[in-house]
């Protein structure tokens, strides 16, 4: 009984690995402001895995929150967002971008990895992307300011 308990959790764990190693994505950012965290999603990506390596290719930020579903966040004029990943981006790599339609967009100035929340009120759509030594991503969010 024994050693069948010790072969299964050794399927286990090896079939765990290969899923892992293959399925492997960029890290995730957690966005929070006024101690609240900002829904994200995954955007355009290029990474490298152990055995794969994939490019995948999204719609436009303001498309990927319509079909998301993506609720907006309501945040105070100039709140501060801060974005922190598990795994930390290269140096200088990390930008944000603000989407005010697909023709129009703007840099977001960073300070530290932080965020500026606009002093008008209206629906911000924000796009943040990083390079790591695996690849890059994009991330898409979006806050209200009132």
């Amino acid at each position: 009984m024994k050693k069948v308990l010790i072969s299964l959790l050794a399927v286990v764990v090896l079939v765990g690995g290969i899923y892992f190693v293959l399925n492997l994505k960029p890290p995730k950012p957690v966005i929070t402001i006024e101690n609240k965290t900002v829904e994200v999603a995954q955007g355009s990506y290029c990474w490298n895995g152990l055995i794969n390596a994939q490019c995948v290719d999204m719609i436009s930020p303001p498309d990927m929150i319509k079909h998301h579903e993506l609720k907006p966040v309501v945040v105070s004029p100039g709140a501060e967002l801060k974005i922190k990943f598990k795994r930390k981006p290269l140096v200088d790599t990390l930008n944000a971008s603000i989407w005010f339609s697909n023709d129009e967009i703007e840099n977001a100035p960073l300070n530290d990895n932080v965020l500026v929340a606009p002093k008008e009120k209206g629906v911000y759509i924000y796009s943040v992307s990083a390079n790591w030594e695996k690849g890059s991503s994009g991330y898409v969010f979006v806050i209200e300011v009132k």
